[in-house]
């Protein structure tokens, strides 16, 4: 039997647009959907790269002609769309995006009632969307009469805006926030939200362009440096998102780029602080900074598969546990808020909290323990990333036989040493790569580890075997 080719990965499905996400795979994606859910109404939406608007298009025509009741929400940011599936009127949505990847790349994420879909429902949606693709089913049809004309949502972003505001309840200081939106949609939110709350707010790289020219999507260190030498000049706070508005990094006054599991680590102990303690689940990546963090509370940490926060979070609460924060690094939800990612209510969170008690992000992080992480990843050939994985995972196994640790297997290779100390192989879930996570609360211990790194990297990633 023909293997067939993985859709879903930890974020969706993404791949090189006209090769892996194709018109075709959005029609049939569409119709599958349009199948398995036929009560539901379905909105439809878009990041700003080149070929997501046409895209889209296919997909609201698609389930247009099957009978749906389609909502054409258009250019949006993540939490913009997710948002809008909290309403019984329009509970899944289509969003076609590829986040913080090149502008070559495209890719869908699908939604129900205020969350991603969990891995049995991608499964399910995979298989439906296979089982057309392989028999070449043509686009099904109604009867002229049961068509419904599409409906547009004009207001997408205002009710975004409204809700926030009318959930975090302050009024700011005026000062000075200068946010780098990555010509992503969240340039037509992110400065209007914060400058109804109170900011000065000051925008580069705020205009929408799906070539995103001002600088790559992925909003970590090195891609800011603008951003970081105006923070300095300015004596501002920094806020930078990706190519579709869930993730978020933040820059303190000083210029300093807060560091994704520190920040991450902030965000769980504001939320233990506002909702009591509680469950606080994380990706398998995740630092042990945030556990230092919410122990302190008797809070507990849970780790998960990466993409699958939201899936794990509503199985506890309904068994009856209570979560109060989820998060991947980049990636933080608030289960008190909704399911989805949605780093600018985090933000939101931080600069209320600043705010109302006159300090700045500089000082509540003094409170967070700053550990030396690395995060490493390495371009492999498609066909051989499975064998370089299973390498690498050997020759960890081999190096660390003497070590104290603990083993996690969840979702790669991560191995937890007593002293914080811990190091994680996994392979990519959206990309042809291998990546190596590693991290030490000392400089010594930080140096031992970065060796190892070295020498798996030298025997196996970078071809010289």
């Amino acid at each position: 039997m023909k293997k067939l080719e993985k859709l879903f990965g930890t974020a969706g499905i993404r791949g090189l647009f006209g090769e892996k996400v194709t018109a075709d795979l959005i029609i049939q994606l569409s119709q599958s959907i349009a199948e398995l859910y036929p009560e539901s109404g379905m909105l439809v939406g878009h990041d700003a790269r080149t070929s997501s608007e046409v895209l889209a298009q296919y997909a609201y025509a698609s389930l247009a002609i099957v009978g749906k009741s389609v909502f054409q929400v258009g250019l949006c940011s993540f939490p913009v769309i997710a948002n809008l599936t909290t309403t019984s009127k329009h509970e899944i949505a289509i969003y076609i995006t590829a986040s913080h990847n090149a502008p070559e790349y495209n890719g869908v994420k699908v939604l129900q009632n205020g969350r991603e879909f969990t891995k049995e429902e991608q499964d399910k949606l995979e298989e439906a969307i296979h089982t057309k693709l392989d028999a070449k089913t043509a686009i099904i049809h109604k009867e002229w009469h049961e068509i419904i004309p599409q409906q547009k949502i004009y207001d997408a972003d205002r009710q975004y805006i409204r809700r926030i505001k009318n959930y975090l309840q302050f009024e700011g200081d005026g000062r000075t926030i200068i946010i780098d939106p990555a010509n992503g949609p969240m340039g037509l939110l992110s400065p209007i939200l914060f400058s109804e709350l109170g900011f000065k707010v000051i925008s580069i790289n705020s205009h929408v362009d799906g070539s995103f020219p001002g600088r790559p999507g992925e909003p970590i260190e090195e891609n800011l440096q603008q951003l970081i030498g105006l923070c300095k000049l300015e004596n501002a706070i920094g806020i930078a998102h990706d190519g579709d508005g869930d993730r978020v990094s933040i820059i303190d006054e000083t210029g300093s780029f807060i560091e994704l599991s520190r920040f991450n680590a902030l965000l769980a102990k504001l939320a233990i602080e506002e909702e009591g303690e509680g469950n606080v689940i994380l990706s398998i990546d995740s630092s042990t900074c945030i556990d230092n963090v919410v122990k302190l509370t008797n809070s507990k940490v849970i780790r998960t598969n990466l993409g699958e926060l939201h899936g794990k979070a509503i199985a506890m609460i309904a068994k009856g546990e209570r979560v109060i924060f989820a998060a991947e690094p980049w990636k933080p939800i608030h289960p008190k808020w909704g399911f989805w990612i949605d780093g600018l209510f985090s933000i939101g969170n931080i600069l209320k909290v600043i705010s109302t008690k006159k300090t700045t992000v500089s000082e509540l992080m003094k409170e967070i323990p700053k550990n030396i992480a690395e995060r490493r990843a390495y371009l492999v050939d498609e066909k051989k990333q499975e064998e370089k994985y299973n390498q690498c995972k050997e020759t960890l196994e081999k190096i660390l036989k003497d070590e104290q640790k603990e083993e996690l297997t969840i979702d790669g290779l991560r191995y937890d040493m007593e002293d914080g100390t811990w190091i994680l192989v996994r392979k990519s879930g959206t990309e042809s790569k291998i990546r190596i996570y590693f991290e030490s609360p000392t400089q010594e211990r930080f140096n031992w580890i970065k060796t190892i790194i070295e020498e798996i990297e030298k025997e196996i990633l970078l071809g010289k075997e």
